[in-house]
């Protein structure tokens, strides 16, 4: 087989970094040549690959071949590396500066300064710069090389996309972006979706090449043949006595099994430690049941933000199965910074979301009370359920209006969440539960957190999403209901108005 150049380039001159084998000449595995030969010709290579496969030790080969095409071409090559964090930039950084100070031969052409690389007698470097850094407009590169696209600051992180993508404008640039799986819904989710339907019909993107290591959900995560469908570097960068520790652990803990899922299988999910996955929910969405008229109903709300939104859950339950329906609040204030960082799916909220937008920069008490109204209205709601945090006042106007043994209070404690979410999770895992398909919940769903103690109680922490979670909190709520009175016919809270924990 007939090298290509950068392939031969590779394996004469960069060295392996690490451990014992460090100085010695590297080979290229097999998925690193497939993807040097298919990405000839291409200005866009979308790699997705689980962690420990030998993605950042590739970036500085792909770095350094290119650097030494344009040394001996006089191109001026110009290297970018884009990274999320300074930290990780500078690991990238590392490898391509040690990989030189490791072959006397790399010296003669390549020479490392603090923050960049340049070519010794000719122009053209190599440089970092972070996604959550400054503009970095101006750049003119001749190959850009990004990473963990998944972990890139969801702020920044589109806007040095755009910079770079509009940088290969004036020359015959190629960009390289690799990633693991991260959050559904999140910046790098949305090309996850474009490099999908890509890679399904090529046709859309001639100039883009998908290539996408993984497992599909319904793939048994503890099959050693799955581990290497989606690990190309098994045996050599990742061992496969590793991944069977993982997998034994994992099928004893469920946030091992999420890490296992997510990290080593590559399967996109919501926060950084999901409580449940995406694909799981959207797969419950479903009609109404035909006997709902019959069927008890729940209302759980969340207020925790009056400048954001406000969640609204109503839960239908006959003994066996759930049926939800959700309901949202925000200002038109909010919803413009909204439509700012998320303008397809603040677009689809609005047309989908059963989503009350209120004039002005804040929602009152007036406006809530409104809201839980019209819900009363269109379904026979028997109580709401509130966490207390800024409901004292809405739970009192509601009392008046209601009686108390309508309002109950619900603190998003162990005590009272931990039973509620293990039986949504437990519903949402075998489809013991259907929803109407609002993209917000399914939004906020991805975005939230599972934290277990060391008693095996599981709640959910509000700080630890990567955003809005006030959908799920709402739900979960409404179940704290079912599942604390619902048995007994709401006797526990006939005896007491209020539950405080």
């Amino acid at each position: 087989m007939q090298l290509t150049w950068t392939e031969s380039i590779i394996e004469r001159f960069c060295v392996l970094t690490e451990d014992s084998g460090a100085g010695q000449p590297v080979k290229l595995m097999d998925w690193q040549r497939k993807l040097i030969r298919d990405a000839e010709g291409k200005r866009m290579v979308w790699l997705e690959i689980p962690r420990k496969n030998g993605k950042s030790a590739f970036i500085a080969m792909l770095a350094i071949a290119h650097m030494l095409k344009g040394f001996k071409e006089g191109t001026n090559p110009q290297v970018v590396l884009a990274a999320a964090t300074r930290e990780q930039a500078g690991i990238l950084f590392g490898y391509v500066r040690n990989m030189i100070l490791l072959n006397p031969e790399l010296q003669k052409v390549l020479e490392p300064y603090r923050k960049e690389i340049r070519l010794k007698g000719k122009p053209g470097y190599l440089k970092t710069i972070t996604s959550d850094g400054g503009s970095n407009h101006g750049l003119n590169p001749s190959f850009i090389l990004c990473d963990e696209i998944h972990s890139w600051n969801e702020v920044k992180g589109p806007e040095l996309w755009e910079a770079l993508r509009t940088s290969m404008a004036s020359r015959p640039s190629q960009m390289v972006a690799i990633t693991t799986a991260g959050s559904a819904y999140s910046f790098a989710h949305k090309w996850h979706e474009y490099a999908e339907r890509v890679k399904e019909q090529p046709s859309i993107d001639p100039s883009w090449l998908t290539i996408i290591y993984g497992a599909t959900d319904e793939e048994d995560p503890h099959d050693p043949k799955v581990w290497a469908k989606a690990n190309p570097s098994l045996g050599i960068t990742v061992t496969l006595q590793y991944l069977e520790e993982l997998s034994n652990t994992a099928k004893h803990d469920e946030p091992t099994l999420l890490s296992l899922r997510k990290l080593h299988l590559n399967q996109w999910a919501g926060s950084a430690q999901p409580y449940i996955e995406l694909g799981k929910w959207l797969k419950c969405e479903g009609p109404k049941p035909k006997t709902l008229d019959k069927w008890r109903c729940f209302l759980g709300v969340d207020l925790a933000a009056v400048n954001d939104f406000t969640a609204y859950a109503v839960v239908y339950f006959n003994g066996e199965r759930f049926y939800t329906v959700q309901y949202y609040q925000i200002t038109d204030h909010a919803m413009t910074k909204r439509k700012q960082k998320y303008p397809n799916l603040a677009r689809n909220w609005i047309k989908n979301g059963q989503l009350d937008m209120v004039k002005g920069e804040v929602t009152t008490t007036d406006h809530r009370i409104a809201m839980i109204e019209s819900i009363i209205e269109k379904h026979p709601v028997e109580g709401i359920f509130f966490d207390p945090w800024n409901a004292a006042e809405t739970v009192e106007r509601l009392r008046s209006k209601y009686g108390k043994q309508f309002c109950y209070e619900v603190r998003q404690s162990a005590l009272m969440v931990n039973e509620p979410m293990k039986l949504l999770y437990r519903m949402v895992t075998t489809k013991g539960i259907t929803h109407d398909g609002n993209p917000i919940t399914a939004w906020m769903i991805a975005n939230t957190s599972l934290h277990i103690d060391k008693n095996d109680n599981w709640t959910f922490q509000k700080d630890k999403a990567p955003d809005r979670i006030d959908g799920t909190a709402a739900l979960i709520t409404a179940l704290a209901g079912y599942v604390h009175n619902a048995s007994t016919g709401m006797s526990t809270y006939e005896e007491l108005d209020i539950i405080f924990v």
